[in-house]
């Protein structure tokens, strides 16, 4: 597939991510009032942390394993199978775990947290990762598209009122789930009889080879949803509310970025590994996408307060002076989704990459605690740490990029390593498969 249908089909993927939470939320925002929003919001938080546990990176890492042997069947069934298992067994421990601290530690029904786990069960049937390190994700596309259509008939018909708050979680939490059961045939088609091939040995191997793009996701996903536990416990579940509806329209530009990196990485990775300086070239053609940050940033800062107002109503107006700080998180991520996650993640720095993302949860942590007591409102300092964060991995990840990303025998050197724990995989695979023969 060529990168522009790679990058259409992600498109169309993320943009029905992105307008189906849109379409429904202000809708539950009227229907279900601040104070059940806001609990909806929560759930919805855990339920993404929980799902960050499961998929333990294997998005990143699996990906571009599967890139670089896209040519191989047999390589690709067995990670397949591999990462299915791996998957499998996290989400029992995951789900034992939480059972346990639902109520004590998270403040959640164990029935409401039975009900956010449906996310983490749809992504072990769903392996989106497969369909773009393959570059077919118009099959992932499809998925996609058909489970939110009928999420959204199935949202507004079952949550009418307040009482609806289950409801509602069930049927957010249980997208991909309905995507999985649609993509099936087609994972069927490429991973069926890796299974008979798995060991242990294998298992252990995936979990230390995915544990920095593990520790990548769980940042990720932890600057995305912890915000607004953390306004919820320093401002109330009425802030939290308000924080989650001027994320939101920020969140919604995020899609956009990763059909930008999820378009390049399959690509970058592939050139890693046999052409470094064609990846180096493709990562450098993808810099003027960086207009693309800029003008979302504008439109949040200056269009996006009148929209809350219309979507929303004036009782969400609490929304508008963090949606309009927040508003220059578009073109920073666009920027380190080049520097970081193309070149940094590829070309050897991954130890770098994974150390990196780590301390900027840390400062996002710790300046968001420092300033929860000297500003008046949770939501400003939350967002302020965000913010900082970004712009820490801004100037580390570009200063890596020129330093090292125009010296030609250091990328040789470094892609060694980017490649070696592809290639035990590789043999190990050959040679479980030889014994089985």
């Amino acid at each position: 597939m060529s990168l522009r249908k790679q990058a259409t089909s992600l498109a169309l993927m993320h943009a029905a991510d992105t307008l189906q939470p849109l379409l429904i939320l202000p809708y539950a925002g009227r229907v279900l009032g601040a104070h059940e929003f806001g609990r909806f919001a929560y759930a919805m938080s855990v339920g993404a942390l929980a799902a960050t546990l499961v998929e333990y990176g294997f998005h990143w890492t699996a990906q571009r394993a599967a890139a670089s042997a896209r040519q191989d069947p047999t390589v690709l069934r067995c990670l397949v199978a591999d990462i299915a298992v791996t998957k499998s067994l996290l989400f029992m421990a995951v789900t034992v775990v939480g059972l346990v601290i639902a109520e004590s530690v998270l403040a959640l029904s164990k029935e409401i947290f039975l009900l956010a786990m449906l996310t983490s069960l749809g992504n072990i049937l769903f392996p989106a990762w497969l369909f773009i390190g393959l570059e077919r994700a118009w099959q992932a596309a499809l998925a996609v598209i058909i489970s939110r259509c009928l999420a959204t008939v199935w949202f507004l018909t079952l949550v009418t009122s307040p009482t609806g708050f289950e409801a509602a979680i069930a049927i957010q939490s249980a997208i991909p789930l309905v995507a999985g059961v649609v993509s099936l045939p087609f994972v069927v088609a490429i991973g069926l009889g890796g299974f008979r091939t798995v060991t242990p040995s294998r298992i252990g191997m995936q979990l230390r080879n995915g544990w920095r793009g593990f520790l990548f996701s769980a940042v990720e996903r932890a600057l995305i949803t912890l915000p607004v536990p953390l306004v919820g416990y320093f401002g109330g579940y009425i802030a939290a509310g308000q924080y989650s509806v001027a994320e939101k329209f920020v969140g919604a530009t995020r899609p956009i970025f990763r059909a930008l990196s999820e378009t390049f990485l399959p690509r970058v990775a592939y050139y890693a590994n046999h052409d470094p300086e064609a990846g180096l070239a493709l990562i450098r053609y993808a810099f003027p996408t960086l207009v693309i940050g800029a003008a979302f940033s504008l439109f949040l800062f200056f269009f996006a307060p009148y929209v809350i107002i219309i979507l929303f109503g004036e009782e969400f107006s609490g929304a508008i002076p963090i949606v309009r700080l927040l508003s220059v998180i578009p073109v920073l991520v666009n920027a380190n989704i080049l520097t970081s996650n193309l070149y940094m993640f590829n070309y050897g720095h991954e130890r770098a990459w994974a150390s990196l993302t780590v301390s900027g949860l840390l400062i996002f942590l710790a300046l968001a605690y420092l300033l929860s007591s000297y500003l008046p409102s949770a939501a400003t300092a939350v967002a302020i740490a965000a913010i900082t964060r970004e712009c820490v991995v801004l100037v580390v990840s570009t200063g890596f990029f020129l330093a090292f990303g125009t010296a030609r025998n250091a990328v040789a050197d470094n892609v060694g390593s980017t490649s070696a724990w592809d290639t035990r995989f590789r043999k190990r695979i050959y040679a479980r498969v030889s014994s089985t023969d």
